[in-house]
């Protein structure tokens, strides 16, 4: 295909009386007066949307009759505008078709969240890019970004309602953080705060940003804005070290000034985020090269997997040695987990029952027997199929079922014993402050954690604890008790040596 032509988004081009003034990227500016001027406003009129060589002569010949040797001259024109940065070349069929350069993935369902930095000011620029390039943008903005940013521009330019709280507009509407994490194809983060890293980073899901970029399984970049020594912060490296992990996507930063500062001492720093049309055009790249993937991978197996292993399980299958194919599921609560249960139930004499948490619920013995004992209890585990099987064992129990994974928990509540029964252990070690930072946030204060875990130096274990680097886990809980336990073999029928770990948050 020949190759094509398109105005560029470069401020390249000013007129002032009869000339055309051609401004290049290294600051000079080349005068075009008379005829070649003349010649420039017609050819850049045409380049609006894409055009060939063959298609703007083709133009001028209209306009002047046959140019014959002249037509050397548009071919000049062309060159000098493109050495300006005037015009860009279109060389892909795709980007032809929609009049932009360079080529393009499909036009994706984006969630722009902004956050409280300067750098919002720039948000309606970057959803201008966006929809530029095919995508259809909703937006999402913390309680600060409203600080720099008018809600009415940014509303005009979306052309949709905007989102700022947690809470739903509109009662029995679905509430906005599920909702929009359920829409994306792609949730970018612009820019993002110091405090909204630390948000995502520690699953703190009190902001509508947070919540919704820790909810959503869509990839998620995250373009960090911030002065360099908050930047450089020990914790703000951990916490984007944490994201990284987790399979968010980290934009680096570019030189900028310090607007905190007096104008007249303002110095080139490194992190702010990228210009939006730069955003933009990275954010396509890496669509493009594949190198965004959704993060259903937060568990060690997909939710797919473990739906396939409990539909296989329900329908009779079994390993080849004959023995379960899913060993850790019963019908029955483990004798050691029941006897603590008990021991920190509500019975009769409470006002109110306690809240349970049974993280990784499986077939959900464990929340069963929980309910029995008088606890308003909330089940959880990423396979829809295991859940349903749970809830058909005891439909009559008040037993509130829920799809989550805990590695990125979308539960707001708090709860007053969480137990994690074979699930912690589960995890690479790579995931595991993930786990830690939802616990953080769900454990009531003076409320009991549950786990257990196999044993540490146990081979066919993916993560093994002692009582003491478990408890390092969440050192701001004390720890209570610990007690030896065995689980079921996973892959032989001899059971595994584990350990049963109490905590408490102090009151």
């Amino acid at each position: 295909m020949s190759e094509r032509w398109i105005r560029s988004q470069r401020a390249a081009i000013a007129e002032t009386g009869d000339e055309v003034l051609l401004i290049a990227r290294d600051g000079s500016v080349r005068r075009l007066d008379g005829d070649s001027a003349e010649l420039a406003r017609v050819v850049l009129a045409q380049l609006a949307v894409s055009r060939s060589e063959g298609e703007l002569v083709a133009h001028v010949e209209s306009l002047a009759g046959p140019l014959g040797e002249r037509r050397a001259v548009v071919v000049d024109l062309l060159r000098l505008l493109a050495d300006s940065g005037a015009i860009t070349a279109v060389r892909s069929e795709a980007a032809t078709a929609a009049g932009t350069g360079g080529s393009r993935a499909i036009g994706a369902n984006v969630v722009v969240c902004i956050s409280g930095a300067i750098a919002a000011t720039h948000a309606p620029a970057l959803v201008t890019a966006l929809q530029r390039r095919g995508h259809t943008v909703e937006i999402a903005l913390t309680e600060a970004a409203q600080r720099f940013v008018s809600i009415d521009a940014l509303g005009a330019i979306a052309g949709r309602e905007l989102h700022t709280s947690l809470w739903p507009s509109r009662p029995h509407a679905p509430a906005p953080h599920v909702a929009l994490a359920h829409w994306a194809d792609l949730v970018v983060v612009y820019p993002a705060s110091a405090t909204t890293i630390g948000r995502i980073a520690n699953a703190d899901f009190s902001d509508l940003v947070a919540a919704v970029a820790l909810t959503t399984r869509a990839p998620v970049v995250i373009a960090p804005s911030m002065n360099h020594a908050m930047l450089d912060a020990p914790a703000v490296q951990r916490n984007l070290e944490h994201l990284r992990a987790d399979g968010f996507v980290v934009l680096h930063g570019v030189p900028s000034s310090e607007v905190a500062d007096a104008p007249s001492t303002r110095v080139s720093i490194t992190g702010a985020a990228a210009a939006p049309g730069e955003v933009a055009a990275t954010i396509d790249a890496l669509r493009i090269a594949g190198a965004l993937h959704r993060r259903d991978h937060a568990v060690t197996t997909s939710p797919s997997t473990w739906d396939a292993v409990y539909r296989a399980s329900a329908a009779g299958a079994t390993r080849t040695d004959g023995a379960p194919l899913v060993p850790w599921a019963s019908d029955t609560c483990d004798p050691d987990l029941a006897a603590l249960l008990a021991a920190h139930s509500p019975g009769g004499s409470v006002a109110r029952a306690h809240r349970l948490l049974d993280v990784g619920c499986g077939l959900g013995q464990v929340a069963r027997h929980a309910a029995s004992l008088g606890y308003r209890a909330t089940a959880t585990d990423v396979s829809e199929v295991a859940l349903r099987l749970a809830r058909d064992r005891a439909p009559e129990l008040d037993i509130t079922w829920v799809r989550d994974d805990i590695c990125a928990s979308a539960l707001i509540s708090e709860y007053d014993v969480i137990i994690d029964r074979a699930t912690l252990h589960t995890l690479p070690r790579a995931r595991l402050h993930a786990w830690t930072a939802s616990i953080r946030r769900l454990l009531a204060l003076g409320g009991v954690l549950i786990v257990k875990a196999h044993r540490d130096g146990v081979p066919n274990v993916t993560t093994g604890f002692t009582a003491e680097s478990l408890a390092a886990l969440l050192p701001e809980l004390e720890l209570v008790s610990t007690q030896d336990a065995e689980l079921p073999g996973i892959t032989g029928p001899a059971p595994i040596p584990s350990l049963v770990v109490v905590l408490r948050r102090r009151p």
